[in-house]
Order: structure tokens, then C-alpha cells, then sequence
């Protein structure tokens, strides 16, 4: 399960935020595999502040919105994998991304010998 908060200042209706949720689903299809799988409770909430008023005629403005909010959610998944780190505790070790890569990421110190 993953869960995704996507905030704008644009003023989005609420069937506009419903889809900005619906297309930030495609960011996070880019960057989990595999994604909405049945028993996943993968979820994208929208928050818009209305802080900015889309224009007139707001569809070339909202196709702007709508791509970017694939674009972050998806950068926000791969540098969430990249900044995490493993964990040894009580019900096992349980290496990061990072650490189980880290010749695809430059030098790295083991976590578990505390020079992190």
C-alpha cells in the first residue's frame, strides 16, 4: 500500500482535484512495480489551497497541473526509496534499496556497521 498526498495553490473544483488524483496515479505506476494490485490500498489524496485561480479558459493550464502531479508523485516515490534506510530489529534485518544496490549508487556505508 502506498499513500500520496498531492497539494496545489491552483483552484481545482472538486472533479478537477478528483482527477489530478486520478493522473498522479500514473506517477506512481512509474515508480512501483507492481502498482493496484487487488489486494493493495494504494491511494492519492488531492489538496488544492485556491490560491490561484486557474485561467478562463483553464484546460491547457489544467493539462499542466494534471502532468505535473504524475511527474512529482513519482520523483517523491524514487527519492523516498533512495533516502530510506534499513533497519535490524527485533523481528529481523531489513535492508534498504540502497543498501541491497549500492554499487549502482556510489560508495555507500553499510548501515549495519554504524558509519552511516
Amino acid at each position: 500500500t502506498t499513500i500520496a498526498v498531492v497539494a496545489t495553490d491552483a483552484a481545482l473544483t472538486r472533479a478537477q482535484a478528483q482527477k489530478l488524483a486520478g493522473t498522479a496515479h500514473d506517477g506512481l505506476a512509474r515508480a512501483v512495480r507492481p502498482v493496484h494490485l487487488l489486494t493493495d490500498g494504494d491511494t492519492v489524496f488531492v489538496l488544492a489551497t485556491a490560491g490561484t485561480p486557474l485561467p478562463p479558459e483553464p484546460t491547457a493550464a489544467l493539462n499542466g497541473i494534471l502532468a505535473a502531479g504524475a511527474d512529482v508523485l513519482a520523483r517523491a516515490v524514487v527519492k523516498a526509496i533512495r533516502a530510506a534506510r534499513g533497519v535490524d530489529g527485533p523481528g529481523g534485518t531489513f535492508p534498504s534499496y540502497t543498501d541491497l544496490y549500492t554499487d549502482l549508487y556510489g560508495d555507500r556505508n553499510d548501515h549495519h556497521n554504524g558509519t552511516r
